[in-house]
């Protein structure tokens, strides 16, 4: 079977809530980087028989909220391509799910690579960034590899993202486990009570937007010091936004762990950094040369390890 492969993207510099949640519109431009060791593959056929759309993702099929957001988006793009067939989704994915890493962005941007093969259309990675957006906002990301920008914009055609000219293959992410359950409030509803509720909401999405060209400028001078920094700022102004929202995705081992990646810092002299989405799981940034020494102070860390990966691929299985 022939698939489309996207790999997850983690955030550098974070998005938090959207202007225009119908179609991801973003109150932040953010900066990522593409990972190579967790992905997802999905294969799309059409079926102009079919009365509905099927879902299958690891070989069961989707029901409920999570069956609806495909066939929503899938309805999206058949609407952008004045196309009527339903469509048969197989869908693998290798990514620990909603745990706090990015499936949704290598899902969806999977998907809406899958669809668009599928139909035979000839379609700009800008343009497919833009439709991926449409399914979840960070899979516009997973459409490029290595590090990319998303530009908040304003509309469809002004919300899209592109590759930054940065090249650093010493670049490693370790993907920490702390715990692989399934979050209890999604990223789309926990931004939108965080809107709501946190007071400081706006300075947030201010400080994070002026966090931009410095992070862009320490990206391309491949300062892993700058970076990291950057990096946990952006991280804490989050969490900070969520606490004040009643929002909290951490766990009493999450601080714990990333106590112990400041000691190590401090006390080992290694550039080792943490970041963190809506989960309890953090995700450590350093260089290649770290990263046995980082993975051997922290025996009790389920840990994997991940270079800087690729955009969209074609992959048969």
């Amino acid at each position: 079977m022939k698939y489309k492969k996207a790999n997850v993207n983690i955030a550098i510099l974070k998005y938090w809530g959207k202007v225009n949640a119908l179609i991801n519109i973003p109150y932040q431009t953010s900066i990522s980087v593409t990972a190579d060791n967790f992905y997802t593959l999905t294969n799309v056929e059409l079926d102009p028989k079919a009365t509905k759309d099927i879902v299958i993702l690891d070989g069961t099929a989707l029901s409920g909220i999570s069956y609806t957001r495909v066939a929503h988006h899938l309805d999206a793009l058949r609407k952008h391509f004045k196309r009527k067939e339903y469509c048969i989704v197989n869908s693998i994915n290798r990514v620990f799910t909603k745990a706090g890493y990015a499936s949704s962005a290598s899902g969806f941007a999977a998907l809406t690579a899958a669809y668009i093969d599928a139909i035979g259309a000839k379609v700009s990675k800008k343009e497919m960034s833009k439709l991926a957006r449409l399914g979840s906002g960070s899979a516009t990301r997973s459409i490029h590899g290595g590090f990319v920008i998303w530009h908040r914009g304003n509309s469809h055609d002004t919300s899209y993202a592109e590759k930054l000219q940065v090249k650093w293959p010493e670049f490693r992410m370790l993907f920490t486990i702390i715990d692989p359950s399934v979050k209890k409030i999604s990223s789309r509803v926990g931004m939108q009570i965080t809107i709501e509720k946190a007071k400081s909401y706006a300075d947030y999405v201010k400080q994070s937007n002026e966090s931009v060209e410095p992070l862009i400028t320490a990206l391309k001078e491949n300062d892993i010091d700058a970076v990291g920094r950057i990096a946990e700022r952006a991280a804490e102004l989050m969490r900070n936004v969520m606490l004040e929202a009643g929002l909290e995705y951490h766990t009493p081992k999450t601080q714990q762990l990333i106590q112990k990646v400041k000691a190590i810092r401090s006390k080992h002299k290694i550039p080792v950094y943490y970041t963190f989405d809506a989960g309890p799981n953090l995700i450590l940034f350093t260089l290649d040369e770290y990263v046995n020494e980082v993975i051997r102070l922290l025996p009790e860390v389920k840990i994997s390890v991940s270079g800087v990966g690729g955009g969209i691929t074609s992959a048969r299985s």
